[in-house]
């Protein structure tokens, strides 16, 4: 499907994937962290963990009801909550400490995502962005790493998912 034809929340994971992506450019010398992948999981895939990996997925979408506008159609304003789970599987060999690399990840992920000039704006899809808390995950001699939510604000028609507002 022509990315045209993306309702807008759909062009905005894709921009935010593209942002992430970079992170497993292997001509990346911006950032500290190399990543391996970045996945967007489908509903039967079963993925295996990586070892410097990011899978994105969505969580709620709600209505923003002071940001919504009379018109005619009117303008329905939502928020959009994107997990980006960064994992990681240390070696036991390497000596650095977990949370180092585990802050250095969650850093260069920011980062990223927020390294245009109108960052917050997703192409102009969106009308503002902000993170969420970071929260860590660890399991006993597997999978350690952290989320880094990011809420995205945006604007369609009321009878048009299609149209950004």
């Amino acid at each position: 499907m022509p990315l045209g034809q993306l309702p807008i929340v759909e062009k905005i994971a894709v921009e935010l994937k593209r942002r992430l992506d970079l992170l497993a450019d292997a001509s990346n010398t911006t950032y500290n962290t190399k990543v391996n992948e970045v996945i967007r999981p489908s509903r039967l895939e079963s993925y295996t963990p990586k070892d410097m990996q990011i899978v994105l997925t969505t969580a709620a979408i709600a209505p923003v009801p002071e940001l919504m506008c009379p018109g005619n159609p009117p303008a329905v304003a939502k928020r959009i909550t994107f997990n980006i789970h960064c994992n990681v599987m240390n070696d036991e060999k390497v000596i650095e400490p977990i949370d180092s690399i585990v802050h250095m990840f969650a850093a260069d992920v920011e980062q990223v995502v927020a390294s245009e000039p109108l960052w917050h704006n997703f192409d102009e899809n969106a009308i503002n962005a902000y993170f969420l808390p970071h929260v860590r995950h660890s399991t006993s001699g597997g999978i350690d790493g952290v989320n880094v939510p990011i809420e995205i604000v945006y604007r369609t028609a009321e009878n048009d998912p299609y149209e950004v507002r």
